[in-house]
């Protein structure tokens, strides 16, 4: 009898919070003071696999990322059997070859799947595109092979995004559809610590001070409009500037930073209005 898998996420996120969910998940107010589940910067969704809303509005500005979790909603079992033709021709020569291929080419199912074993094959999990949009993070050797989501993990996350709609949009466009009593969380990119932790190159459109200012706007209004929100972002004073007046805790984080790999003990904040 085949076990069944944790519910969790199936892709890897610079700045995911899966190693902290332990911290994280008890500052998530209980699900009888909130209605719907908003996260506008989707990326793994770790904390939505972790408290499995029963009613969630997941969105993203990355349109491949959303396309991603589209499929495996609809789809879970043929979404792994085109990432598994992927990893039995995995080698540095097949993966420069899709990523040429890039992120916007073949049906819905097979972008799904390729993003899937880029986002396993790459360096570090990084997700990274130039100005032109194109993939661009280098291949991530490894003497196992790409860790790839199981098709039970992907059953597992298909079961927990029954209960979520998913949207392609900037934040904004997403924030204004929250309503009162919604619970808004709000994990933008941070704003880099090292010349070389380049996430923020997350979308054609490089995520700067000016989008953090953005970010803090759209927490005050939502506040103003009667939801209750929770921010994820660094702990650096411009950052704590922009909350002032708000419950703001801060959390001990390991991080990757720079192109070395090598892992830094971090200071993060989470910001609440409750």
């Amino acid at each position: 009898m085949t076990a069944v898998a944790r519910v969790g996420p199936f892709l890897r996120w610079a700045g995911g919070k899966s190693k902290i969910l332990a911290l994280l998940a008890p500052l998530v107010p209980p699900p009888s003071e909130y209605g719907r589940y908003l996260e506008p910067f989707l990326g793994s969704g770790a904390l939505f696999f972790k408290i499995c809303p029963n009613d969630a509005l997941l969105a993203d500005a990355n349109r491949h990322l959303i396309n991603c979790f589209r499929q495996v909603a609809m789809r879970p079992r043929r979404v792994w059997l085109l990432l598994e033709q992927h990893v039995r021709h995995h080698s540095r020569d097949h993966f420069l070859s899709i990523r040429e291929l890039g992120l916007g080419h073949g049906s819905p199912l097979q972008r799904a799947a390729r993003f899937i074993y880029l986002n396993k094959s790459a360096f570090n999990g990084i997700y990274r595109v130039n100005k032109a949009g194109k993939f661009n993070v280098p291949f991530g050797p490894s003497q196992l092979g790409p860790a790839i989501p199981s098709e039970e993990r992907l059953i597992a996350a298909s079961g927990a995004l029954r209960s979520a709609r998913l949207r392609a949009a900037p934040f904004e466009l997403t924030c204004k559809l929250a309503r009162r009593g919604d619970f808004v969380y709000l994990d933008p990119p941070y704003p880099p610590l090292a010349p070389s932790a380049n996430f923020t190159h997350y979308t054609p459109g490089r995520f700067g001070p000016r989008d953090q200012e953005k970010v803090a706007a759209a927490f005050r209004e939502l506040d103003k409009n009667g939801c209750l929100v929770m921010l994820s972002n660094s702990d650096q004073p411009q950052i704590r500037a922009l909350y002032r007046g708000y419950t703001i805790t801060q959390l001990e984080v390991t991080r990757w930073l720079g192109s070395n790999g090598k892992r830094f003990l971090v200071d993060e904040i989470v910001v609440t209005n409750y």
